[in-house]
């Protein structure tokens, strides 16, 4: 059996650089089971921001935050499983306990999900929205959302050891520009509808990712 496997969490099935939703409709398409990699984006979404915890616990107050992620990956079909990194007992029962009998999330849940997510981008480092005008004038060509939403995960991430996202950036520079290469020219900076420094910010890139 061939399987496939992605990232499915709430923040990755849209990221531009990880394209969640993208690998997972291509394996669906082709009728391929999908493993679910990283539903609790280590750790992240299970310490989420007050804003939105207190909507998760209004929808459903016994439920763990963490359980919201996991049954978000596991609700999505033709998953087959879920990997969920666990470090104490307490996080083993709490899996185990809401996926004995798993129940996927009703469309009501969806729409609180969809606050959670919104709570989540308005506290992103960097507002880009990867409309990639500011890639169409770069004389060198640097895929400046994709480094954006690296370094925008990076932020949020609550395990500071191995970083996932590291692992992406230096796949992309292989065959890209690095966020280094950029001239200050500032032209993507005219056709930025965010109006977003992108010279500062992709020197804040490449302190996060180049210097490690």
């Amino acid at each position: 059996m061939i399987l496939s496997s992605c990232k499915s969490t709430i923040l990755d099935w849209d990221n531009e650089s990880i394209q969640s939703r993208k690998c997972y409709e291509i394996a669906k398409k082709h009728q391929k089971p999908v493993i679910g990699m990283e539903p609790i984006k280590g750790g992240t979404l299970a310490d989420l921001p007050d804003e939105a915890e207190v909507l998760l616990k209004k929808a459903q107050p016994q439920s763990s935050l963490a359980s919201w992620a996991l049954r978000y990956a596991a609700s999505l079909d033709n998953v087959m499983m879920v990997l969920s990194g666990m470090s104490q007992l307490e996080q083993v029962a709490d899996n185990t306990d809401y996926m004995q009998d798993f129940q996927p999330l009703l469309p009501s849940d969806y729409q609180v999900i969809g606050q959670v997510v919104e709570i989540l981008r308005q506290a992103i480092a960097i507002p880009c929205t990867a409309c990639r005008y500011c890639v169409e004038g770069c004389p060198k060509q640097i895929p400046i959302p994709e480094y954006f939403a690296l370094y925008n995960a990076e932020k949020q991430a609550l395990n500071k050891g191995f970083s996932t996202q590291q692992v992406y950036y230096n796949n992309y520079t292989e065959t890209h520009s690095k966020a280094s290469d950029c001239l200050s020219c500032h032209k993507c900076e005219k056709s930025c509808p965010q109006h977003i420094a992108v010279a500062e910010k992709l020197a804040l890139v490449a302190e996060t990712f180049e210097n490690s």
